[in-house]
């Protein structure tokens, strides 16, 4: 069901007009919104004829002649009859109210999730995930408060105008200029006060995402940071973000101040003069003392609803700029492209280099430049080379995170770039130094993605792994909780999760990115012995700068500046004066 609306979301610009761009929203559920419409107008009956029967009893009282008893024992009936109502219809209209709300807000989220699932790599490189988690909690958040605030509290002050003024009109023309007056005092004051207030809603907005990723990455640098001692270092940054939050907040709540105090005033000014006008004309005759109280009323209706429409404007910007933070992700078009492209069912693991190049976005020289190399399937080809070669890059191309700038690359004789890279990502596993574990169990941590892996095949891929000796001294086997991002685990201990987790996926192509750099020698032992198990038959790529790890390698590609300079075996490279002798040379 969210899935289904999720896929039909499409929202507009955050400039658009607010109800048509929220109607666009509840496109889903619109059905519902209808019913909330009608049950909260029900509902709100009560409030709309109170000025009026209150009107006739006074009459009644005051006039007794005209208007015998009977007449005010209607009145009275009428009332309650409809103040009665309003339970049921409150409750359903609180209850299509909730529906339609809680389901945007899920298909929203939802909507956000999929898009951050499907953003390019090079957009998470340059958006912090604080901001993300921002926009998803916070930005979604003040348009559920939005959707509320127009489905209840601005339907209901609007019933109020138009009734009031509509009475009026038929009863007393003249008495509804002072109502009419109100709406464009209302509309200047909140062109008066709409510029300011959308630029320090945003400002305030962005702040506050600020604070978000800067607090997203204090969590993360909390062992560097102690480990270091400069705690007072991330404090002092930290509260200067906090000042900056602050200010803008106090700056906003200010004008918002403003905003309300200056409505408030005029509009009660307005009130006093119809007040002494209808007054006046009950003093002369003109209109019953009664509807002194009706238009009184009425009027009162009018400045509360407009008071309160003034008031929660600073609400409604919120949501409007809640809806152009959205947008930002639904909008964005930097997405992996893979719609309509070739699915693979299966991979061989054959790739052809083709004059490769590639440039970061920010970068003022190429990363990979004129790369041509020929992979046959199976093979095992590792790269070499210093800090800032290239060799990372030449995997996020494998992998196709990143997307040559010209040149290509073939994966078994078909251009990437007609693939549909999900299909492909089926077939290959990575392994990096830094191994993303989460707060899960063991199992879950394997067999990620998949669903009902039987306990011989888990079992299977933790022998291979070399981590069947720690996982069953385990409390609860593979079944144990590990701590946030694997913390509870040795740095071996994860490396061998992560190849188990690469084994029980059977892939055709294995990406291994400094998977030892880090690890003491018995560790480096297991996982290397883990490692051989892994890329035997398979198509594996190895990033490493112990040169005694890839020495097994079929394959040698040294690189430097971005290009391939020379390949060959371990003993082919070895025999001359060559830029792999030299690297060698310096770890010995």
């Amino acid at each position: 069901m969210i899935k289904d609306k999720v896929a039909s979301l499409n929202l507009e610009s955050g400039r658009s007009w607010m109800p048509a761009t929220l109607w666009r929203l509840f496109r889903e559920d619109r059905g519902k919104v209808l019913g909330a419409l009608f049950f909260t107008t029900v509902k709100h009956v009560p409030f709309l004829v109170t000025p009026v029967i209150t009107a006739n009893i006074i009459n009644c009282i005051t006039n007794p002649g005209p208007h015998p008893l009977r007449d005010l024992a209607v009145n009275a009936l009428v009332l309650l009859v409809l103040v009665l109502q309003n339970i049921p219809t409150f409750m359903i209209a609180s209850r299509f109210i909730s529906k339609v709300v809680r389901d945007m807000e899920a298909a929203v989220r939802g909507a956000l999730v999929r898009r951050i699932q499907f953003l390019s790599i090079g957009f998470h490189d340059r958006f912090r995930s604080g901001r993300l988690q921002s926009k998803i909690l916070v930005d979604v958040e003040a348009l559920v408060r939005l959707s509320r605030q127009l489905l209840n509290s601005v339907l209901m002050s609007l019933l109020n105008v138009i009734f009031a003024v509509a009475v009026t009109l038929l009863r007393k023309p003249e008495v509804a200029l002072f109502y009419l007056v109100t709406i464009p005092l209302a509309v200047g004051l909140i062109r008066l006060f709409r510029g300011r207030m959308s630029t320090r809603n945003r400002h305030f907005r962005s702040e506050v995402e600020s604070m978000s990723a800067r607090v997203a990455e204090m969590v993360e640098m909390i062992p560097i940071t102690r480990a270091h001692g400069v705690e007072d270092f991330e404090i002092a940054i930290a509260d200067s973000q906090l000042a900056h939050v602050k200010t803008a907040g106090h700056r906003l709540d200010m004008l918002n101040a403003l905003f309300a105090s200056s409505t408030w005033v005029t509009m009660q000014v307005f009130q006093l003069l119809c007040l002494v006008v209808t007054g006046y004309m009950a003093f002369r005759g003109m209109i019953p003392i009664g509807d002194v109280v009706m238009y009184q009323g009425f009027f009162a209706m009018i400045v509360n609803s407009a008071n309160h429409l003034l008031s929660i404007y600073p609400e409604l910007a919120r949501g409007a700029e809640a809806v152009r933070s959205v947008n930002e992700l639904l909008q964005c078009d930097d997405v992996e492209a893979n719609t309509g492209k070739r699915v693979l069912s299966s991979v061989r693991g054959r790739y052809s280099f083709e004059h490769v190049c590639f440039t970061y976005p920010a970068a003022s020289t190429p990363a990979i430049r004129d790369f041509s190399l020929q992979i046959d399937e199976g093979t095992c080809v590792a790269f070499v080379g210093g800090s800032g070669a290239g060799k990372s890059t030449l995997l996020n191309l494998i992998i196709g995170f990143r997307r040559p700038d010209s040149g290509r690359i073939l994966l078994d004789g078909v251009a990437m770039q007609s693939l549909d890279l999900r299909s492909y990502r089926r077939h290959i596993a990575v392994v990096t130094q830094d191994i993303i574990l989460f707060s899960g169990t063991i199992r879950d941590n394997i067999t990620y993605g998949m669903w009902d892996v039987e306990d011989r095949k888990l079992y299977e891929a933790i022998e291979m792994a070399n981590a069947a000796e720690f996982i069953d001294a385990l409390p609860e086997g593979p079944d144990t909780i590990i701590g946030e991002r694997g913390k509870t685990l040795s740095g071996g201990q994860q490396q061998r999760i992560a190849i188990a987790r690469a084994l029980i996926r059977n892939p055709r192509v294995i990406i291994l990115d400094e998977a030892t750099s880090s690890l003491d020698v018995v560790s480096e032992a297991l996982v290397q012995e883990a490692i051989e198990r892994l890329v035997r038959d398979r198509t594996t790529f190895i990033v490493a700068h112990r040169l005694s790890t890839i020495r097994h390698a079929d394959r040698i590609v040294v690189v430097k500046n971005g290009r391939c300079v020379e390949e060959g075996s371990h003993d082919e490279l070895m025999r001359r004066e060559s830029e792999y002798y030299r690297l060698k040379a310096l770890q010995v």
